[in-house]
């Protein structure tokens, strides 16, 4: 009797109540900062309405995700990157402009930015090219992570979002590192990545949006600029600094309210966190999201197996990147390029991906071994 009710408790060998919970409940204060902050910064409107139903998808997808064997997910992960793939082109012939951006598809009343799904994706494809290579990369091997990327990379790249194509580069980066590679082999890369820099530094620049530009000089002299791409940066910098160290209180940040903050529902979300909630409240986000990519680190190690491991670690990059992204750029430390903080910035997509992310790190800890 006793193991019937077992086996009922169980769908595919996965326990119900081995959750866990650390990971669950810093998603979750996360998430209602996230909300908090949203509510403030637009007032209660449409946005926050909007952003509490896709929390409510999120969930129900985190947790369906989590039931998932994720030796089973490999058989299929080059066909999910495919279908990515197709999204990311599908998005110049049917895809909604949106300030000098083409990177959505609009699905009825949804929006769905495939760049944001593409990483998910991307992770799961290379996680099963890093399982088949046998020892560490050498310089000969580096071709087959790289052509897996560059797809995703060049279609992103030409929408533009320069932010997401970077994040793709330096994720598939991060996961042949950790696979393993010769020290020549990095020597050689390094110095090859810095000549194509310096020689095709002028052919990049040349090529860049007019905006991309500037927003790359507002990041070197931002008040030389003030009045131009400087402006967000400048913004930005002055509602993190008004906040203090306790923060000025839940709808009391002038930079928002007032509305001297721009894209403060997305990009600079951040921004107006810290200028209601201060030091001591970005301390505290800081230490939750550190907590968050230290937690799906330890995951990782204790996979069952290799394509797991490599999964997880994507996962935790992609929240890493993320956010010191976001934050670096919000402070004036890293070019404006768009990247929104997870669980916090507005929009399905990214939420939707973060969430994904979740699931595939609750899926191996149900998993784990020990």
């Amino acid at each position: 009797m006793a193991r019937a009710m077992a086996r009922k408790r169980r769908i595919a060998g996965v326990k119900f109540w081995d959750l866990p919970l650390p990971f669950v409940l810093t998603l979750f204060f996360i998430t209602v900062a996230g909300l908090i902050t949203l509510y403030s910064a637009t007032g209660g409107k449409g946005h926050f309405q909007r952003q509490l139903i896709w929390n409510f998808v999120g969930l129900a997808s985190m947790f369906a995700l989590s039931l998932l064997d994720l030796k089973k997910v490999e058989r299929y992960c080059h066909f999910i990157y495919l279908g990515a793939l197709v999204l990311l082109a599908t998005v110049f012939v049917v895809g909604r402009v949106t300030m000098g951006a083409q990177r959505w598809l609009s699905l009825g009343p949804v929006k769905v930015q495939p760049s944001e799904l593409a990483k998910l994706a991307l992770v799961l494809a290379l996680a099963r090219v890093l399982v088949h290579q046998k020892g560490s990369f050498s310089l000969k091997d580096l071709w087959k992570p790289a052509v897996l990327v560059m797809p995703a990379f060049v279609l992103t790249l030409t929408q533009p979002d320069l932010g997401t194509a970077m994040i793709l580069l330096a994720l598939s980066g991060t996961l042949v590192l950790v696979k393993g590679m010769g020290r020549r082999t990095f020597v050689t890369l390094m110095a090859l990545f810095f000549a194509v820099g310096v020689l095709g530094g002028p052919f990049v620049w040349g090529h860049l949006k007019g905006y991309q530009k500037r927003r790359i000089l507002a990041f070197i002299n931002p008040q030389a600029m003030a009045k131009d791409a400087g402006y967000h940066v400048l913004q930005s910098q002055t509602a993190i600094g008004s906040g203090r160290i306790w923060g000025k209180g839940f709808l009391r940040g002038s930079q928002a309210r007032l509305d001297f903050l721009p894209e403060e529902h997305t990009d600079f979300i951040f921004s107006v966190f810290a200028e209601e909630r201060g030091f001591v409240g970005v301390v505290i986000l800081l230490g939750l999201y550190f907590f968050l990519v230290f937690f799906a680190l330890s995951v990782a190690v204790e996979a069952r197996d290799a394509y797991s491991f490599y999964v997880v670690v994507g996962v935790a990059t992609i929240y890493a990147l993320h956010f010191v992204i976001n934050v670096g750029m919000t402070m004036g430390l890293l070019p404006v390029v768009g990247v929104p903080l997870p669980l916090m910035s507005y929009g399905g997509s990214s939420l939707i991906t973060t969430y994904l992310g979740a699931g595939l790190v609750m899926a191996t800890h149900r998993r784990r071994t020990g």
